[in-house]
């Protein structure tokens, strides 16, 4: 009888811890905690005792639009925690020698798309977009301020280089001038650029374009109450495999187009406004324009 109740009391306990492992194994299990990018510099320079510098996943600045971060370290370069921070990109501009090449004298200065620093728990991120790389003719830097127990610091020259795009998948930045009536008499220049996606696939893609008005050298805002119609053709040809509209949300003019299989495709944009009015793009010579960005997956 003794031998019986071992033999139940041990068969009990092994159903019990099946039964148990098998509610364990019912559990979803939790998804991957994706990895912290790491972040590489682009830029450096010292104020004080702090090294600023400007960050981004490649350590390259290129023409179109990029993220970048802001950080700051002390003298034993430890990430230091900021109150408040700025950044302002800048290019000087050089003037002509007259015989095709560029003197270091400033003709002007302006800045470039960009967004304010906000942060993001202990990082501050920015996003610029550059519509000029770093040639003969002119140099980007940047102004940076922090706050630091209580005090203020100022960097007001940190220099970088932006170079050209090399993700085939976004295309160029382009440019267009709108005439208005009453307007300027040179045109408001605008420019646009393809953000994403940065790694297109064969099918459904969601795409998102940014337009800027060009107010002056200090301020590009975002154009935000179009509608952009946009017709995908393959590289030579100008007809059409998809069509879609895109429309402002979340900072960008979003929609989805499909490709058919990886190649060479050009998206050709026709810009609305609110009472769906064609908006005729030109160039400086008040010529009618298309404007497009070709891309390459």
């Amino acid at each position: 009888m003794k031998r019986f109740k071992y033999i139940t009391v041990a068969a009990l306990a092994v159903a019990i811890l099946f039964s148990c492992s098998k509610k364990d194994d019912d559990k979803p299990t939790p998804p991957p905690t994706p990895p912290i990018p790491t972040l590489k510099t682009v830029a450096e320079a010292k104020v004080s005792n702090y090294t600023v510098r400007l960050q981004n996943t490649s350590g390259t600045f290129v023409m179109g639009y990029n993220d970048i971060t802001l950080s700051v370290t002390d003298a034993t370069n430890k990430e230091v925690t900021l109150e408040a921070a700025t950044f302002t990109p800048w290019m000087d501009m050089y003037k002509s020698d007259g015989k095709g090449g560029f003197t270091k004298d400033i003709m002007h200065t302006h800045t470039c798309p960009h967004t304010a620093l906000t942060k993001e728990g202990n990082v501050w991120k920015s996003q610029a977009l550059f519509q000029m790389i770093t040639a003969p003719s002119g140099v980007w830097f940047g102004k940076v301020t922090f706050k630091v127990a209580g005090k203020e610091q100022t960097l007001d020259r940190l220099d970088f280089v932006v170079k050209p795009q090399t993700n085939k998948a976004l295309g160029k930045v382009g440019r267009f001038r709108v005439f208005t009536p009453g307007g300027n008499p040179k045109g408001q220049m605008h420019l646009y650029a393809l953000v994403a996606p940065e790694n297109p696939k064969s099918g459904e893609n969601e795409v998102a374009l940014g337009i800027w008005k060009m107010e002056n050298m200090k301020n590009f805002p975002k154009v935000t109450d179009w509608v952009v119609e946009v017709k995908v053709s393959e590289k030579g040809s100008t007809t059409a495999l998809s069509t879609t509209t895109l429309r402002y949300e979340r900072n960008f003019y979003r929609g989805k187009v499909s490709y058919p299989k990886a190649g060479e495709y050009t998206l050709t944009y026709t810009l609305k406004d609110a009472q769906g009015q064609v908006i005729q793009p030109k160039d400086s010579d008040k010529k009618d324009i298309s404007i497009a960005t070709m891309i390459q997956f």
